[in-house]
């Protein structure tokens, strides 16, 4: 993770050429913001693993097409927000390596119009993928996907500057990724997914609540009404507390009426540690003073903890899928994602550690 930096006036930024060629090739990639599609394998593959676990044969050529596809559509929100969320990116002087944008706008290393491009290339790329799906049930629910993604940030809804942010972020990475997903499977949505999904998708909200905290005084600068710029710091706090404890009672639930196997919510739930670190931090006021150094790893681990939820509900439904005798084949293949995940994301911990020889975050 690149090293935290310290509040600083952000200046005009410098003209440079329009298009993609008046642009280095790093800072045009600095606004895809790649660190968070590690995020997406999780989603996608926990949906073509509820497919095994309900007797569907693994289709590997629409698990591609819904990984591509999520990948897409997400890199495309970047694109589209880092354009229309300049404003508030300038105004922030308190922003992390996990919030406050890219940097590359604010800073002037790319044209706006290039970001704003990539974006209209990206959405006619998704686009192009709803088209190729199978089932009208697929298409519908993908356009939804991108529409959403799109209007974000973008006119005329802008849904992020009307305090529905967070709920659309939940609503497309926790609801219909995996959805198309499972559909292009299985050509049903199984109760399981829906299940597991719900507690993550409560996570979620809260996760964004986190990183619009940080954002907090110059959204509102703008006019960028997120959660906790509508309901104010203390609140806010007290809603992501709640969430904890509702995500987690409500997996609970979940599996006592059966719709959740107890092997998945043994593993869902032993995540449970993460929230309780994180409350802690948020009541201790981490977030209050808006100091880059203390809101890094809440930010961090807040994100970082719904990417592990939703690893662990993919680990618990293949360990009750083999349980079951589904296919080894596509249980190899699935655990292979995972762990991959897994190496990945040990390597992201190496290098918190050795970015100028600080600890993980947290720590």
């Amino acid at each position: 993770m690149a090293a935290t930096r310290e509040p600083q006036q952000i200046q005009e930024p410098r003209q440079r050429a329009a298009g993609p060629g008046g642009a280095r090739w790093r800072d045009f990639l600095r606004l895809a913001r790649l660190r968070f599609l590690l995020y997406n394998v999780l989603p996608v593959g926990l949906a073509v693993a509820v497919s095994v676990h309900q007797g569907h044969p693994l289709d590997l050529t629409w698990y591609a097409v819904a990984q591509l596809f999520a990948w897409t559509v997400h890199v495309m929100t970047h694109y589209c927000n880092e354009y229309f969320d300049l404003e508030a990116d300038r105004a922030n002087v308190y922003f992390t390596p996990w919030t406050g944008g890219s940097r590359a706008l604010v800073d002037g290393s790319v044209a706006p119009i290039v970001s704003l491009g990539a974006s209209f290339v990206l959405f006619s790329a998704a686009t192009l993928l709803v088209a190729v799906m199978p089932s009208w049930q697929a298409r519908v629910l993908a356009t939804a996907a991108v529409v959403l993604a799109w209007f974000y940030t973008a006119p005329p809804l802008r849904l992020n500057y009307r305090g529905a942010g967070e709920l659309t972020v939940a609503a497309i990475l926790n609801g219909l990724w995996p959805v198309v997903a499972v559909v292009l499977q299985a050509d049903a949505v199984p109760m399981l997914l829906l299940a597991v999904l719900a507690p993550t998708a409560v996570l979620q909200v809260a996760r964004m609540m986190v990183m619009n905290l940080g954002d907090r005084r110059s959204d509102e600068t703008v006019g960028k009404r997120t959660l906790p710029v509508i309901i104010g710091y203390r609140l806010a706090v007290r809603v992501v507390t709640g969430a904890q404890v509702v995500a987690y009672a409500l997996l609970t639930a979940l599996a006592l009426v059966g719709w959740v196997p107890w092997l998945v919510w043994a593993a869902m739930a032993a995540t449970a540690p993460l929230s309780v670190w994180l409350v802690g931090r948020l009541r201790g006021g981490a977030m209050r003073d808006l100091d880059p150094g203390r809101m890094t790893p809440v930010v961090f681990w807040a994100s970082n903890h719904v990417s592990l939820i939703v690893a662990a509900a993919m680990l618990g439904v293949l360990l009750d899928a083999a349980r079951r005798s589904a296919d080894t084949g596509a249980l190899a293949v699935l655990g292979a994602v995972l762990a991959g995940y897994g190496l990945l994301f040990a390597h992201r911990m190496w290098l918190a550690r050795r970015s100028a020889g600080r600890p993980l975050p947290g720590r």
